[in-house]
């Protein structure tokens, strides 16, 4: 299956997801992150430490420069800490939006305010995984965030949810964080929904 049709999720699960996000709620950032100008939806690295940085990142320098690097990126990012939905911002978030929106729409779904927080909530999320992990994503680190995420965890009722959920991220990291975007694609071809 080319990784074009494979990231391009199925209508069922963007309603599944978006209907799930109404149910599960999106909670502000809390603990020690809360205050570092992350993003609205808790970030599994941040919270759960699904992060797994490579022998580099166990160095002092290594670490402080990755944590300053994802606090950048949120800076960019320019989601408000706390807010219970996000709304496309930058450019390419307006196009990441732009896309899945009528990629669901294409396909009889119909786009709302939980569908754009839980596109972007769910690309983030990964990108700030890629920094931590020194832009490193292989398929035991893309397993780790699938399974630790809270927020995939969340709109995960059923294995159908999970990859659409998955599908999405994915997708995501092509307009949010683009160089590793390849990494996060083959990991997620070579882990083959198994997670």
């Amino acid at each position: 299956m080319s990784i074009t049709a494979h990231v391009r999720t199925p209508v069922i699960a963007v309603i599944a997801v978006a209907g799930l996000l109404t149910l599960a709620g999106c909670t502000p950032a809390e603990g020690p992150d809360a205050d570092s100008g992350s993003p609205a939806m808790s970030p599994t690295t941040s919270e759960t430490g699904s992060a797994t940085p490579d022998a580099a990142a166990d160095e002092p320098d290594a670490t402080v420069d990755a944590l300053a690097e994802r606090d950048a990126f949120i800076a960019e990012q320019q989601q408000p800490v706390g807010q219970p939905s996000l709304t496309a911002k930058t450019p390419a978030q307006q196009e990441l939006v732009t896309q899945q929106r009528a990629h669901l729409e294409e396909n009889g779904g119909q786009w709302s305010e939980q569908a754009e927080t839980v596109t972007l909530a769910l690309a983030l999320d990964a990108c700030e995984t890629s920094i931590l992990n020194g832009h490193s994503i292989d398929t035991a680190s893309f397993r780790t965030h699938v399974v630790s995420s809270p927020l995939i965890q969340s709109l995960a009722v059923d294995d159908a949810s999970r990859e659409g959920a998955v599908s999405i991220m994915v997708f995501g990291t092509r307009f949010l964080c683009p160089d590793d975007a390849p990494q996060w694609e083959q990991a997620w071809t070579d882990a083959g929904g198994q997670y």
